[in-house]
């Protein structure tokens, strides 16, 4: 599972809650609300599919910008094979 953390801006404070709403339906955890800031996680099987998802999310109406803060390598959460 790959894990990826940021925060969204949306454009004005009347669009927070239509894009927190947008995120949720996508499946996409939201940790916090700062007001025009959406802190999100989003957990997928691989890194294109993280990828695709942080894309889209700029596609959002009402979204200005998409900040990516952390994410997890693929195989990471794999034990050391020594």
């Amino acid at each position: 599972m790959i894990v990826a953390s940021g925060f969204v801006e949306a454009n004005e404070l009347d669009d927070v809650e239509r894009v927190v709403n947008e995120l949720k339906i996508r499946g996409i955890e939201v940790n916090e609300v700062n007001e025009e800031k959406v802190v999100f996680l989003v957990e997928r099987e691989t890194m294109a599919a993280v990828k695709a998802e942080l894309d889209s999310l700029k596609d959002i109406d009402g979204v200005r910008n998409v900040y990516l803060a952390y994410y997890s390598l693929e195989g990471s959460d794999k034990g050391s094979e020594n």
